[in-house]
C-alpha cells in the first residue's frame, strides 16, 4: 500500500471533496518533496513547504497533511507543530491587514440591494441574499432543497427548506454544512411574507421543470462559491457579506453571539477572522 493510500484511508466517513481536497495537498507535497512524506525529517519538509509556497494558507495546508502522514506513521510531529502555530499567526496578521484595505459596502447597501432583487422578482437571487443577511451562514447552507411535506424530509445528510402552505411559514434545516459535526442540526422558522412568496414562486417553477426554479445552478462542493457569489452584490460573496454584518454590530456582544450561533462559529473564531476593524 502506497502512502497517498493509506492516507486516505484515514479519511472513511470524510466527504468526498474532503477526500479530494487531501489528495491534493498530499500530490502536491510529495511532489516538493520529492520522496514520500514519512522519509523526509520534519525539518526538510518545512523548508521545501516555506521555500517553494509563499501563501500562508496554502503553507498551512501543506503543513497539516505532513503532521497527518507522520502520525499516522507514529513520527514525531513537534517541529510542524510548532511551524504551524507561527503559520497560522502569520495568516492571521495578513488576512487582518487585507481586511483593513477592503472597500466593501455597508449593511445598509446590502438589506437595499436585496429588496430590489424582490422588486425585480428575482427570487432565486432575492432568496440567496436574503438567508446570507438573515443567518450568516456560508455557501454550503444554501444547497437545499424545498420540499411540501415535512415528511420529505428524508436525509439526515441533506439540507432542506420545508414549505408548509398551511402553517404560513418556511422550516429551514440545516443538516449539511462546514461545522454540522460540532454544532449539530439547525432549524429556522421564516414567516417573512416576502420570503415566502419568493419560495412559493421558485417551488412553482420547479414543479414545471423550469430553469427558474433552479436557486444553485451546480451543487458540486467546490462549485457553490461561483452561484453564490454572482447572485451577491458586486459579486461579493458571502465571506465578505459575513464581514460587513459583522462590522455593522461591532460592540454588540448579544447579536455577535446570534451570529455565532446561528453560522455555527465561535465568538472568538468571528472577532479573529471577520471583524475587519480589529485591532
Amino acid at each position: 500500500m502506497t502512502e497517498e493510500e493509506a492516507l486516505m484511508m484515514t479519511l472513511d466517513g470524510k466527504s468526498s471533496a474532503t477526500k479530494k481536497t487531501y489528495k491534493t495537498q498530499y500530490t502536491k507535497l510529495h511532489k516538493l518533496i520529492g520522496d514520500d512524506i514519512a522519509n523526509v525529517s520534519q525539518k526538510k519538509a518545512i523548508q521545501a513547504i516555506k521555500e517553494e509556497v509563499d501563501n500562508p494558507n496554502s503553507q498551512l495546508a501543506l503543513i497539516n497533511i505532513a503532521i497527518q502522514i507522520r502520525k499516522m506513521c507514529n513520527l514525531r510531529v513537534d517541529e510542524l507543530e510548532k511551524e504551524r502555530e507561527l503559520n497560522k499567526q502569520t495568516a492571521n496578521e495578513m488576512m487582518k491587514e487585507n481586511n483593513k484595505n477592503l472597500d466593501l459596502p455597508n449593511l445598509k447597501q446590502l438589506e437595499e440591494f436585496t429588496e430590489s432583487l424582490y422588486k425585480q422578482e428575482n427570487w432565486t437571487d432575492y432568496i440567496i441574499n436574503y438567508l446570507l443577511l438573515k443567518y450568516y451562514v456560508r455557501n454550503k447552507d444554501l444547497n437545499f432543497t424545498i420540499v411540501a411535506r415535512k415528511k420529505d424530509m428524508v436525509s439526515n445528510d441533506k439540507n432542506y427548506m420545508w414549505l408548509d402552505i398551511r402553517g404560513r411559514k418556511a422550516v429551514w434545516v440545516r443538516n449539511s454544512y462546514k461545522t454540522s459535526s460540532t454544532y449539530g442540526t439547525k432549524k429556522h422558522t421564516i414567516t417573512d411574507t416576502q420570503f415566502l412568496t419568493a419560495l412559493k414562486n421558485i417551488f412553482s417553477c420547479q414543479k414545471r421543470d423550469e430553469s427558474c426554479g433552479v436557486i444553485i445552478g451546480n451543487t458540486d462542493e467546490d462549485k457553490l462559491g461561483y452561484w453564490v457569489s454572482k447572485a451577491t452584490y458586486n459579486n461579493l460573496g458571502e465571506g465578505n457579506y459575513f464581514k460587513v454584518a459583522v462590522n455593522a454590530n461591532k460592540g454588540n456582544l448579544q447579536k455577535l453571539k446570534e451570529m455565532s450561533y446561528s453560522r455555527g462559529t465561535s465568538v472568538n473564531g468571528i472577532i479573529v477572522s471577520y471583524d475587519i476593524d480589529f485591532q
